[in-house]
C-alpha cells in the first residue's frame, strides 16, 4: 500500500474525464438536433452535408425559377388569347364586307375598325412586359441577321419567324424583282427537297417537313439581283435555369407577334375582293398565333414537369442529409443516460480512491 502516488485516483479521474467528454458531446447533439456539430465529429460527413445543403438550396431556387418561367408563359399566352380574339373580330368584319349588300362607305367604316385592331395588335406586341422585359417584340426570339457582301442589311431583308427545326447556319439567297430565290433558282438546295417557298406581297414563307418554317420580309420592294446571306444563330430566347449546375437551363423561345409576322399589315377591306383576300390572310394569322400558343403550352408543361422533378429530387436529398447529420434522439438519449450513470459512478469511485490513503494512516497509529 502506497500513499506517495494514488494510482487508483488517477485511473478513476482519467475514466471520469473520458465519460464527461462523451456526456458533453451527447448533450450537444441532443440540444442541437445534429449529430455533426463540428468537423471533428465526422470530417467526411461534414463535407458531404455542406455540399448537400448547398445543392438543396440551389434546387429550391431553381424550382422558383421554373415557377417564374411559367408566370412569363402564362402572361404571354393570355395576351395571345386576346390577339386571337381580335383576329376573329377582324375576320368577322372581312366576312361582313365581302357581301355586296354593303356599300363602299360601309366598307370604309369596316376598314377603320380593322385598322384600329391592327394598331392594337402591334401595340401589345411592343408593350407586353413581364418584370420590365418585353415579351412579344422579338426580345426572346433566336437571333438572325441578313448580310450583303459581308455588310449587315438593316432594312432590305429581315427574318420574321423561324421554327425550332430551322438549324443555325448561313443560307445564301438572291433577291430578284422583289422575290427571294436561291442562287440556282431552286429553294431545295438550300432548305431541303421538301421545301416550298410561297410569296405573299413582300413576304416569303419557306416551309418543309418536320415543322420547318422560315418567314422572311423584303422591306425594299425595288431590291434587284442582290446576293444576300441569312445567318441564323442558336443564341437568344429566355434561358430558365432549372438546375444547380452550369448549362442546366431551358431556352424558351417567344417570337415577335405583330401584324407583319401575321401577314395582315397590308389588308384592304375597302372592296369585295379585298375582303375575300383578307379572310384567307386572317385565317393564316390565326393559325400562326395558334402555333405560337401551342409551343408556349409545351414549354409550360415541361416547366411544370421540371418543377415536380426538382421537388422529388429535393425531397430525396433532404432525406439523405437528415440521415447523415440529424441526431437519432432515441439512440442518443440512451447514450446520454448511459454516460450519465457512468459519470455518477466515476465520481463515486474517485471519492473512494481519494479516501484510500486515509486507511494507510491507520497503520501508523
Amino acid at each position: 500500500m502506497r500513499i506517495g502516488t494514488n494510482i487508483a485516483a488517477y485511473m478513476a479521474g482519467a475514466q471520469l474525464a473520458g465519460v464527461e467528454k462523451k456526456l458533453s458531446a451527447s448533450m450537444n447533439r441532443l440540444s442541437s438536433g445534429y449529430k455533426i456539430n463540428c468537423s471533428k465529429d465526422d470530417p467526411a460527413g461534414m463535407a458531404m452535408t455542406q455540399k448537400l445543403r448547398v445543392q438543396i438550396k440551389e434546387l429550391n431556387r431553381s424550382n422558383l425559377n421554373a415557377s417564374d418561367g411559367v408566370s412569363v408563359i402564362e402572361t404571354t399566352e393570355s395576351v395571345l388569347s386576346e390577339v386571337e380574339s381580335m383576329l376573329q373580330r377582324m375576320r368577322e368584319l372581312a366576312v361582313q364586307g365581302a357581301s355586296d349588300s354593303y356599300t363602299d362607305e360601309d366598307r370604309g367604316n369596316i376598314m377603320s375598325e380593322i385598322q384600329e385592331l391592327q394598331s392594337e395588335i402591334d401595340r401589345v406586341s411592343e408593350d407586353t412586359q413581364f418584370n420590365n422585359q418585353s415579351l412579344l417584340d422579338g426580345t426572346f426570339e433566336r437571333k438572325s441577321y441578313a448580310f450583303n457582301e459581308n455588310e449587315r442589311l438593316t432594312s432590305d431583308v429581315s427574318v420574321l419567324y423561324m421554327s425550332d427545326t430551322v438549324k443555325a447556319g448561313k443560307y445564301e439567297l438572291t433577291i430578284s424583282n422583289g422575290k427571294i430565290l436561291s442562287d440556282d433558282t431552286t429553294i431545295h438546295d438550300i432548305f431541303g427537297e421538301s421545301a416550298v417557298a410561297t410569296v405573299d406581297g413582300n413576304k416569303v414563307d419557306i416551309t418543309g417537313r418536320d415543322g420547318f418554317e422560315l418567314s422572311l420580309a423584303l422591306n425594299n420592294e425595288n431590291a434587284a439581283d442582290q446576293k444576300i446571306t441569312i445567318e441564323i444563330e442558336d443564341i437568344g430566347g429566355m434561358p430558365v435555369q432549372v438546375g444547380n449546375n452550369e448549362g442546366q437551363s431551358i431556352n424558351v423561345i417567344i417570337p415577335k407577334v405583330d401584324t407583319s409576322l401575321l401577314h395582315i399589315d397590308d389588308l384592304d377591306c375597302t372592296t369585295t375582293s379585298g375582303c375575300d383576300a383578307a379572310i384567307t390572310k386572317i385565317d393564316k394569322a390565326v393559325s400562326i398565333v395558334s402555333k405560337v400558343r401551342s409551343k408556349l403550352g409545351a414549354y409550360q408543361n415541361r416547366l411544370d414537369s421540371v418543377s415536380q422533378t426538382i421537388s422529388v429530387t429535393t425531397e430525396s436529398l433532404t432525406s439523405a442529409l437528415s440521415k447523415i447529420s440529424d441526431t437519432n434522439m432515441a439512440d442518443e438519449m440512451t447514450e446520454y443516460t448511459s454516460q450519465n450513470v457512468l459519470q455518477q459512478a466515476g465520481i463515486s469511485m474517485l471519492s473512494q480512491a481519494n479516501q484510500m490513503p486515509e486507511k494507510v494512516l491507520q497503520l501508523l497509529q
